[in-house]
């Protein structure tokens, strides 16, 4: 496929700036020039992203995705995407809290993990420069684990919300202008949610913030 040529020369632009670093085979390289490579491995990194996106739209467009299910703690599962995120959290000066419960469920934990980064991702986009904060936790209801994505940010227009999980659609705001994207994200996560066997939504009110939740089925629970 186009999408898998096109991902190819990422390697080597990867494995080239790597060697820009290194003293024995460069010299010494001054601020400017480090930062330079920064950029170019911060470019590679977001154009590996979307093409990762237009990949997994194909994926699910053409019902290729597969799943490699197994059983998932949450609370375990959620301190691992916490831990991974905190550090970003606190370079953007954003309170980031965990309130996750324990509970069991069955589903492909690499596949959980792109949603809940996709949807911490868009939520880091939009909370304020100060006093920023971003909830994630999961509960119990029913049969059924709700996970969710809680931000104080700018919040989403009513007739806008049922827009969100369409391909291409992105809220035109400054940070969706600022930060680009395929527009691809959270259909590509409801696609994933609802390949599991759960459900996607969102609430959201202007100047108040927004949350994003999804369910799937406890694996006792079926």
């Amino acid at each position: 496929m186009v999408t898998h040529e096109l991902k190819t020369p990422l390697t080597p632009i990867r494995g080239y700036c790597e060697m820009l670093r290194m003293p024995n085979l460069m010299g010494t390289l001054n601020n400017e020039q480090l930062q330079s490579i920064k950029e170019i491995e911060e470019n590679a990194k977001r154009l590996e992203i979307l093409i990762g996106d237009v990949l997994d739209a194909q994926k699910l467009d053409m019902n290729q995705m597969s799943f490699k299910k197994s059983e998932i703690s949450t609370d375990e599962f959620m301190d691992t995407i916490f831990k991974n995120a905190v550090h970003m959290m606190k370079d953007k000066n954003i309170d980031f809290v965990n309130n996750s419960e324990k509970h069991s469920i069955i589903a492909d934990r690499d596949r959980l993990t792109q949603v809940m980064n996709n949807v911490i991702s868009n939520a880091v986009d939009f909370v304020p420069k100060e006093h920023g904060r971003i909830e994630m936790g999961t509960k119990k209801e029913g049969s059924k684990v709700i996970f969710y994505v809680k931000d104080n940010g700018i919040g989403i227009p009513n007739d806008k919300q049922d827009e969100l999980f369409k391909k291409f659609y992105q809220v035109d705001t400054t940070a969706t202008r600022k930060h680009g994207g395929t527009g691809l994200g959270l259909t590509i996560c409801k696609g994933i949610v609802e390949g599991l066997g759960g459900e996607i939504w969102v609430e959201s009110e202007l100047g108040k913030g927004t949350t994003f939740y999804f369910s799937l089925l406890e694996s006792d629970g079926k």
